[in-house]
């Protein structure tokens, strides 16, 4: 599956020239394509990091490469060997749903706070957003998530904003692409989100959104089991986890 989400077993690396050109945004760039390669199973763990074909795909030099499989092998995803180059990680499904409850924790704060601080203007603009929730076209979809999350975070402070704006690029950007059906399950979940911001239950509000990034974890962990993502190409079992 490419970023786009179209299946592509030969080639994952598909052209997708960066919006910048400058040097540190130009490195965020190529860690999200990669990251987004190997988050919706295009690189399988153990998969060498093509630096030539990650060029290619972005028009980018070397530099930005090295420093982008860096920031990726920091996060988990890559291990990087001297000499050796950069490959996938040894992720196991108790992984990728643990990265997901991270997620939910910061954002369960935020929700909590915005029990208690969103005027009621901005909880009109939530209700009006969760309404807009319907239909299948995957791209406005997310948008409304997007933009249904932005306004419960800015009740969270600066610091807790940046966090959860790094820790949302460390997820699919297509999620509702990628995860099936997942826009019917959102929209209960964000239901039960809204009621609790709505009635002023900070716990209540913590509570529901960890429970929403919880389940997109196991989401995501079951769309990558069904694409063999957890599976050893050699033995047909499961791949052993790396240290």
């Amino acid at each position: 599956m490419n970023v786009e989400g179209t299946l592509d077993q030969d080639d994952p690396y598909v052209a997708a020239p960066p919006s910048s050109r400058r040097r540190g945004v130009l490195a965020d760039e190529v860690a999200g394509y990669v990251r987004q390669l190997i988050l919706t199973g295009s690189l399988r763990p153990g998969t060498k990091i093509d630096q030539d074909a990650v060029g290619r795909a972005l028009d980018v030099s070397r530099s930005p490469i090295r420093e982008a499989l860096v920031v990726l092998g920091h996060e988990g995803l890559l291990d990087l060997t001297p000499r050796r180059g950069a490959s996938v990680a040894q992720l196991r499904r108790e992984d990728i749903i643990d990265h997901y409850e991270l997620f939910g924790v910061v954002s369960g704060r935020a929700a909590a706070m915005a029990a208690e601080l969103l005027d009621e203007d901005q909880i009109r603009e939530l209700n009006e957003l969760h309404s807009r929730f319907t239909g299948d076209d995957q791209e406005v979809l997310q948008q409304l998530n997007h933009d249904f999350h932005r306004v419960i975070n800015l009740a969270a402070p600066r610091r807790t904003r940046w966090l959860l704006r790094h820790l949302e690029r460390t997820v699919p950007a297509n999620y509702y692409e990628f995860a099936d059906g997942w826009n019917h399950r959102a929209v209960e979940h964000h239901a039960s989100i809204l009621e609790a911001i709505t009635r002023r239950d900070p716990e209540g509000a913590r509570s529901a959104m960890e429970g929403h990034l919880h389940e997109s974890g196991v989401a995501a962990a079951d769309q990558l089991e069904e694409r063999g993502f957890f599976t050893d190409p050699d033995t047909g079992g499961p791949a052993e986890a790396g240290q």
